[in-house]
């Protein structure tokens, strides 16, 4: 009756362990740099994003990014860019460290703006003209990740990627990330 006992709570212990799920969303924040269009820009972008394992090997994700680039009183450039992704990991996602590969959908808004000249009175400026530009497009992305878990629930990565849009524009970078799974 005692191995009966003993055997019962084992099962129940490992059963209990099994049904222990790996926490399929997880929530990412990085900052980084990226080379807006041929290279013009090297902005600074933060980027949010929702990631939902789908199993040990696929995982789907949502981010939002916002960059920004100022180059003193001449010009600004900035953005907000949205992204749908599909993420392969070769090793699986359910380990420690999680290397991935990924690709998908964006699509973005830039704005710059510049001063195209500047009206100055006694070596000081009275009146500036500037000029905006406003454009819109759609993409895809290339991007290849690497996250270690520190903890069960927090993680750090590293992720580069580059994005080719429609109107001939590219963006390429690398942003540091951390991580929660929840």
């Amino acid at each position: 009756m005692k191995k009966i006992l003993i055997l019962a709570f084992l099962f129940s212990c490992l059963n209990v362990i099994a049904q222990k799920e790996t926490r399929p969303f997880d929530f990412r924040f990085g900052i980084g740099k990226s080379l807006l269009g041929s290279g013009d820009y090297i902005v600074t972008v933060l980027e949010n994003e929702v990631n939902y394992k789908l199993n040990h090997y696929f995982t789907t994700s949502v981010s939002v990014n916002f960059a920004r680039n100022h180059e003193g009183e001449i010009s600004t450039t900035s953005f907000i860019q949205g992204n749908l992704n599909l993420f392969f990991s070769p090793f699986r996602n359910s380990r420690k460290n999680d290397f991935r590969l990924g690709s998908g959908f964006t699509v973005y808004q830039v704005t710059d703006a510049a001063r195209v000249a500047a009206y100055y009175e006694n070596g000081v400026i009275v009146d500036t003209v500037h000029e905006i530009d406003s454009r819109n497009s759609i993409g895809y992305n290339i991007i290849i990740e690497d996250s270690y878990n520190l903890t069960g629930q927090f993680f750090v990565g590293l992720k580069l990627f580059t994005q080719s849009y429609h109107n001939y524009d590219i963006n390429t970078g690398g942003l540091l990330k951390i991580g929660y799974h929840f």
